[in-house]
């Protein structure tokens, strides 16, 4: 039986019930960010799967694809024992999961039940699900609307794909490709996570000269170039072929900041290729990466993507955008030629972590070297790394240990002067930190990045917040150069 209330009587049950709910939602929203060590109402995104099965990583930066990913066509959907297909992406170390929903001669979304499937299960591991569809772009505007569907896709709770990854390899004319991108953009807008998948730009096929690339780093948000090393024209060792594959793709779009995940080969490919290919992506400062099977992933294939949080920084991205921001503020240089994988002169460091500890008056690499000898920081550090003492050779580059120890004790240094000098009543060393200050700041990730979290890393879960990421042994010992990368991840462990 249904209980019918008079309609002035229900309207007023059903207002006082919806204000009541709001204000519920505010209290806990507001609760949540207090405790987190947010500011007090600033609503956190909920997770986007309610009954998760893993704990989300809130040391890990926000990405459309950070951590490793594999790749799957229309013809390999897992479809028996999806959950177990998720718990061994999950358990490799794989965070995003690529996915077919269609190319130019099918419909929109080929297999909706499977796809939802898919998405809902990944989601309770925090994985990713990234739509891709191979274009043929003989019709830009129709291959665009099967990407914008996919988009707009919903499963029956309401869950989503995480973004979507045109595949571009026919008709890659400029107009074609700028009527087919600029149609998903305008559709789905600027916030909404897009990466285009094209050919490694070493790649000989007759297509790849055509690949119009501003037009690409224009449209999109990552750029993902496959590098098959094993190809039809040519073969080159894994190493090589995508640390190249990188570089071309910074210089042909003319933006050395785009950023780039690498589309591994993964056809026939064994455990020791895989790992030069990541070891390459982390040396030339790729983003993320991902491998593209032949049919299905090998388990000699999973057992080399594990390590891939071994190999690479687990916060990759977020060290391009504090890289960005130290572009855009003039804190670094940009010359035409700029690699962010390129060693920094010691002299541009200095000015760096300066910059990160506010200090006044040293806008240039002399006048912050000539601070920081003052206050005793290049002596210390001098004992261990003599190099960091020679004021006439502020071009050289510094070893990454070398850089490690200077931050820690810089930024200690600096704190005690302040101190003493707060003590005194005289006017502190650091500039006080207000909004209007010109420092460098960073600011706490939009409601899009907060919603595409990292998940978390075996390795990131068992270690105290603030203590650095460790590399691998390479990046262990003092023949490793701090580039600008590595500068960034540096600045940012100042301002924590």
């Amino acid at each position: 039986m249904i209980n019918k209330l008079p309609a002035r009587k229900r309207r007023v049950t059903v207002a006082l019930s919806l204000s009541l709910l709001a204000l519920s939602l505010l209290l806990t929203c507001a609760q949540s960010a207090t405790a987190s060590g947010g500011v007090a109402g600033e609503a956190k995104l909920p997770v986007l799967n309610a009954s998760s099965v893993v704990p989300m990583d809130t040391l890990n930066p926000p990405g459309m694809a950070e951590g490793s990913g594999v790749w799957v066509n229309l013809w390999n959907y897992p479809k028996n024992d999806i959950e177990g297909y998720c718990q061994k992406l999950y358990g490799n170390g794989i965070r995003n999961l690529f996915i077919q929903t269609s190319r130019s001669t099918t419909q929109a979304i080929t297999q909706p039940v499977e796809l939802s499937q898919v998405i809902e299960a990944c989601h309770k591991y925090h994985i990713r699900v990234i739509a891709w569809s191979f274009a043929e772009l003989k019709n830009p505007i129709g291959d665009a609307d099967k990407m914008i569907e996919a988009a707009r896709f919903r499963t029956p709770s309401g869950d989503r794909l995480d973004g979507i990854a045109p595949n571009l390899e026919n008709n890659l004319s400029k107009a074609a490709v700028e009527t087919y991108s600029k149609h998903i953009r305008d559709a789905i807008g600027s916030g909404y996570p897009m990466m285009a998948v094209v050919y490694s730009p070493l790649n000989r096929a007759p297509a790849v000269a055509m690949t119009p690339w501003k037009v690409l780093a224009k449209h999109y948000d990552v750029i993902a170039p496959m590098a098959y090393w094993n190809g039809r024209y040519q073969t080159v060792d894994a190493y090589t072929y995508t640390k190249q594959t990188v570089e071309r793709v910074r210089q042909l779009t003319e933006k050395p900041d785009v950023e780039v995940h690498v589309i591994g080969d993964g056809m026939g490919t064994r455990a020791n290729e895989i790992t030069e290919f990541i070891r390459a992506c982390r040396d030339v400062g790729a983003q993320s990466a991902s491998l593209y099977p032949n049919q299905r992933t090998t388990e000699e294939q999973f057992g080399a993507m594990a390590r891939y949080s071994d190999l690479m920084p687990a916060n990759s991205r977020h060290r391009l955008e504090v890289l960005r921001t130290l572009l855009s503020r003039g804190v670094v240089a940009s010359p035409p030629t700029f690699d962010p994988a390129r060693a920094m002169s010691r002299g541009e460091f200095m000015k760096v972590v300066a910059h990160g500890l506010k200090v006044n008056n040293a806008g240039d690499s002399h006048a912050a070297f000539d601070y920081f000898k003052q206050l005793g920081v290049v002596d210390l550090v001098a004992l261990e790394f003599p190099e960091m003492a020679v004021d006439d050779d502020l071009v050289s580059p510094i070893s990454l240990q070398a850089g490690q120890k200077f931050v820690s004790l810089a930024k200690k240094a600096v704190a005690s002067q302040a101190k003493a000098r707060g003590k005194a009543g005289k006017k502190p060393a650091v500039a006080p930190v207000s909004s209007s200050s010109s420092y460098l700041t960073i600011n706490r990730p939009t409601r899009v990045d907060r919603l595409f979290a990292a998940p978390v890393f075996a390795a990131a879960s068992e270690r105290p917040q603030g203590t650095p990421v460790a590399l691998d042994a390479k990046y262990n010992n003092k023949q490793h150069h701090i580039n600008y990368l590595d500068a960034a991840q540096l600045f940012e462990d100042l301002n924590n």
